[in-house]
């Protein structure tokens, strides 16, 4: 009665996950990378494809880089002809290839019978962890409106191993509900905030670019300002499944809102915006130059938001000859205290303030 168990579990897991096309426990001799080609490739094409300058730009030491790039793969789940197998071919092979020819026979098993398989499964089809495949599992779980329900009946409803042992979150860092329900904060961010940390790789560290400031901009960590929305950087899906949101990666920057008032024409390169409104850009502070930074860097921390970063103390414009601070609250009273300190109200996930709103706040 086990036995019938087990297999009617497999079955189950097969047709939930998969399609209709032989399974790896189906076949005689299954072939995979786990157990057998990494060992393989490691014994015997290590020696010109692994490295800092691999031969041809090819490694064969991870099995996604192995695979080749998805422009142009080295290996296609059951083509025999895939270039792969024409290079090791002891038919077709140069001389620089002959003397691993030997590795055909097991390479081509992988490659068409076992469909380029990470692991050997008697649930998932080979190209469960292929980014190349139909049948790679984020294709799976599109398919499935973004919902992980069926993914959990196996490995859990933390999906951190479950009854096959196999955790998910060896490679991502999910947060679902029990019934598969993905949100915003499913894949990046906490149960508090959709904003890193944690990022797509798993990141808490504001050094790694995925979490970058993302807190400080919608906490206020320098407390300088109202929340910063995530649509003044980029373009906030509506669903999870929305155009352009799970194929662009990392999150492009899209500026829109109070990052493009005052006539602000920011540019963001990577590593650090500029000219952004938020960070004194715009025709406001066009003539202002006592500012001391408006280019901050996005991984170095609060360091680069600061009272005078973006404008000079006062502003080196002609409306603050003869200012001094802290005179700032002489003319704006609803943005600066008398001592000069930015008045900042409400929780930190809710804050408002006159400072960087979009508008001069002159009181009369």
């Amino acid at each position: 009665m086990r036995a019938l168990t087990g297999a009617l579990l497999v079955v189950l897991a097969a047709s939930a996950c998969s399609k209709a096309r032989p399974l790896q426990g189906d076949l005689t001799q299954p072939v995979s990378w786990e157990e057998d080609i990494a060992p393989l490739f490691a014994a015997q094409c290590s020696s010109c494809h692994a490295g800092a300058t691999p031969a041809a730009g090819y490694r064969t030491t991870s099995y996604l880089e192995a695979l080749g790039p998805q422009s142009a793969p080295v290996a296609v789940a059951g083509d025999a002809n895939s270039l792969l197998l024409r290079t090791i071919d002891p038919a077709r092979a140069d001389a620089v290839h002959a003397p691993v020819s030997g590795a055909y026979d097991k390479a081509r098993a992988w490659v068409v019978d076992g469909r380029l398989s990470f692991f050997r499964s008697e649930a998932h089809e080979g190209g469960i962890l292929n980014p190349h495949d139909s049948e790679f599992h984020s294709n799976l779980v599109r398919e499935r409106g973004w919902n992980l329900a069926t993914c959990q009946s196996c490995h859990g409803t933390d999906l951190a191993g479950g009854k096959v042992g196999v955790s998910c979150q060896q490679c991502h860092a999910f947060q679902v509900s029990a019934d598969g329900t993905t949100t915003c904060s499913s894949c990046h961010g906490s149960p508090q905030s959709p904003a890193p940390p944690r990022d797509l790789a798993g990141n808490l560290s504001s050094s790694a670019r995925g979490v970058g400031a993302h807190q400080a901009h919608l906490f206020g960590r320098t407390v300088i300002s109202a929340t910063i929305a995530c649509s003044a950087c980029h373009q906030v899906p509506a669903a999870v499944d929305s155009p352009g949101h799970i194929e662009s990666r990392p999150a492009e920057v899209i500026f829109s809102g109070l990052a493009l008032a005052s006539g602000a024409n920011p540019t963001w390169n990577g590593a650090s915006c500029s000219s952004t409104y938020c960070h004194g850009g715009g025709t406001n502070l066009a003539t202002d130059t006592a500012f001391r930074l408006r280019t901050p860097v996005w991984t170095a921390g609060t360091s680069q938001a600061f009272c005078g970063s973006c404008h000079g103390i006062p502003p080196s414009t002609s409306a603050h000859a003869g200012v001094a601070f802290p005179d700032c609250a002489r003319c704006h009273a609803n943005t600066v205290s008398a001592n000069g300190t930015i008045l900042v109200s409400g929780p930190p996930d809710a804050r408002t303030s006159a400072h960087i709103n979009g508008a001069i706040d002159v009181t009369p």
